[in-house]
């Protein structure tokens, strides 16, 4: 709809499974659409739901049982129970770390910090040998 007006948001899907994007638009799909950056939640009371692996609020099921990304996950593993998915990769700029995807750092390691420093004390040693 155009003139300023928006899509209807879907709340539920009769047999497919309701995909709500990164932007809000929502969708319903096949399960077999649920894959790589999205896991299943099979809530036929509620609708069944296409969740993101990077939504860390999740859902809640028609049992009270909650379903959880993991915040700034971009592809994880299907789980067999409720709880929080298993991330095996994170965003761009993100790096896992044990269960987290974790900014990637920009900053140098100790191991090239060492580098370096031992570089500067050869030029100056260099420098300090040549003007003595």
């Amino acid at each position: 709809p155009g003139d300023g007006k928006t899509n209807p948001t879907c709340t539920k899907c009769t047999d497919k499974y309701l995909k709500t994007a990164a932007d809000g638009t929502t969708t319903c799909v096949a399960k077999g659409a649920c894959k790589d950056d999205y896991f299943t939640v099979d809530d036929s009371t509620n609708g069944h739901k296409c969740v993101s692996c990077g939504d860390e609020t999740g859902v809640t099921d028609a049992n009270s049982a909650q379903w959880k990304g993991v915040a700034n996950c971009a592809k994880c593993t299907q789980p067999s129970a409720a709880g929080t998915v298993k991330c095996s990769e994170c965003a761009s700029g993100y790096k896992l770390e044990g269960e987290a995807c974790v900014p990637a750092s920009t900053n140098l390691s100790s191991g090239a910090i060492a580098g370096i420093s031992v570089a500067v004390i050869a030029v100056v040693g260099g420098l300090v040998g040549f003007l003595c």
